[in-house]
């Protein structure tokens, strides 16, 4: 996918951040990583290796997928400054036909239209099946 608004300019980070939160919520693996640079890094916090590169990054987003459809991540505030988007969000699924939900703050830089770095934060639910804490109720 190139980086380009239908009037032919470059897209924002912003613009860039939204359309690969926006492609979750289709479930689409390639949609999403049509987003990241080759080099692109993912950091999920202490539970999961922080990954390198464009392979990595598919590989785990193959697993979340398989884990659940994503239902929609809302954004909830977003912040940017020039090529840096911060986003708090609430993540929604449904994983074995239980809907869940939970806080996330995301960091996102972009270069040259594409994802090149993105660290999450947030609280899992606990039976989500991963360590961490509950959501906040």
């Amino acid at each position: 996918m190139l980086s380009q608004r239908a009037d032919g300019k470059m897209m924002t980070a912003e613009e860039i951040v939204r359309a690969e939160i926006a492609a979750w919520g289709r479930n689409d693996v390639d949609e999403v990583m049509s987003h990241f640079a080759e080099d692109a890094t993912f950091d999920i916090g202490p539970d999961w290796p922080k990954l390198s590169g464009h392979e990595a990054i598919r590989e785990m987003m193959k697993v979340f997928f398989a884990g659940g459809n994503c239902v929609d991540l809302k954004v909830l505030y977003l912040a940017v400054d020039g090529d840096v988007v911060l986003m708090e969000r609430t993540d929604y699924w449904l994983v074995e036909g239980k809907q869940m939900s939970w806080p996330v703050m995301g960091a996102y830089e972009v270069k040259d239209g594409k994802i090149t770095a993105w660290r999450e934060y947030f609280y899992p639910p606990k039976d989500l099946g991963v360590d961490g804490a509950s959501a906040p109720e």
